[in-house]
């Protein structure tokens, strides 16, 4: 069978193609090897932390040195992540864009029955459960948080607005939706990370020498070392939802992923063929 001659449009598609299923499969069988982790093995106690390394815990989250103001609702939170979408209508009916988007968390402490261990945000892959979703109409005045949102934020402008027809005042703006997440004090939280002995991470009793957040080697020079711990590392998860909820998600995320993958690799072969 003569293997069909192949433009350089089409071999930099299939290169795309190939790339992108790559990066796919890689980022579904991370997920599914978390799911696997979260499901069958218990969450060790923070007394552990000390000996360093991969470490998983099950606790209640506390405030170490402040707290943060959720954007939406005014929560106090230790993180938050914020969503604003914007309706777009189109001939195939209305969908919802992104238009902004960010996250903010401060330094907080996990506590079981063992005690306490400092958790440093930065890096982690936040899970966590809706906390609102607050719809606004366009032409309408927002609640108080969100206008104070707008006004500080240059990405997102006001809906708020109305056009002066002279008989009547016509309001016009666009429907949005504001969403937001949040971590707080007191929520049971769930931590995949890793964990380093630290002298300066304990000041009061009951708190552990030590500190969890990302792995050493997401920083590490050597582009050998990061790519090996990408393909074969855990991620720094920190989570409010239930182990199970949890592993399952992250099982569906990953399962999912890794089908549609292997589903566009054999299209792309298929094709070729």
């Amino acid at each position: 069978m003569a293997v069909p001659s192949i433009g350089p449009l089409t071999l930099v598609a299939l290169l795309i193609v190939a790339a992108g299923a790559l990066l796919a499969l890689v980022y579904g069988v991370r997920e599914l090897r978390l799911a696997s982790r979260v499901l069958r093995s218990r969450p060790d106690a923070v007394l552990d932390a000390p000996n360093g390394g991969s470490i998983q815990l099950r606790g209640t989250a506390r405030p170490e040195r402040g707290r943060l103001r959720s954007p939406f609702t005014d929560t106090a939170c230790l993180a938050y992540e914020y969503v604003v979408e914007e309706a777009r209508d189109s001939k195939h009916g209305r969908s919802w864009t992104t238009i902004a988007s960010g996250d903010r968390y401060v330094p907080f402490r996990l506590a079981d029955g063992s005690g306490s261990v400092l958790i440093e945000p930065p890096g982690a892959d936040f899970r966590l459960e809706e906390h609102a979703r607050i719809a606004v109409d366009g032409g309408s005045r927002p609640p108080a948080p969100i206008r104070e949102f707008i006004d500080r934020t240059e990405e997102v402008d006001s809906q708020n607005r109305r056009l002066d027809l002279r008989l009547f005042e016509l309001r016009t703006g666009t429907d949005r939706r504001f969403r937001e997440r949040v971590l707080e004090p007191g929520e049971e939280i769930h931590v995949l990370g890793t964990a380093r002995y630290d002298t300066t991470a304990s000041r009061r009793s009951g708190e552990v020498n030590a500190a969890v957040g990302i792995d050493e080697r997401v920083l590490a020079d050597s582009r050998w070392v990061r790519l090996r711990h990408r393909l074969f590392g855990y991620p720094f998860v920190v989570s409010d939802s239930t182990e199970r909820r949890l592993g399952f998600r992250a099982g569906l995320r990953g399962g999912g992923t890794v089908v549609a993958a292997i589903a566009a690799s054999g299209l792309a072969i298929a094709w070729l063929l």
